[in-house]
């Protein structure tokens, strides 16, 4: 018999997993708006820098940050899944192009970049 090869889980399933589909998709929407304000700002953002940067209430950063922490209880902050140099690349395009927000918002463009990111292969120390 061949050995068992263990089947790679991505962030999206491990999310949904352990959260349910909708805490784990308000989970994949904290951690990229974390780190996309990560890369506006040069440090690791807290929840009320995250709120500022995206013009979200308060309210809604934690409660999205609670959703994260239900759906990755051993990660802290996002920064695992994005310390992947082309993502960190990726992010950094993104937050040089938004000079208009609303706009970027209203298009796909961040959907379709959350569930890129969403399908990579998730790996937890």
């Amino acid at each position: 018999m061949p050995p068992r090869t263990r089947k790679s889980i991505t962030w999206l399933q491990l999310a949904v997993l352990n959260a349910g589909i909708r805490q784990g998709l308000r989970a994949m929407n904290w951690s990229f708006t974390w780190a996309v304000t990560r890369e506006a700002l040069g440090h690791d953002p807290s929840v009320e820098e995250v709120a500022e940067w995206w013009k979200e209430s308060r309210r809604t950063a934690f409660r999205e940050q609670a959703a994260f922490r239900a759906a990755f209880p051993k990660l802290d902050t996002p920064a695992p899944i994005y310390d992947r140099p082309e993502l960190r690349r990726r992010l950094r395009e993104f937050t040089k192009k938004t000079d208009d927000l609303d706009k970027i918002l209203q298009s796909r463009r961040v959907q379709q970049e959350i569930l890129d990111i969403g399908l990579l292969p998730a790996t937890i120390d």
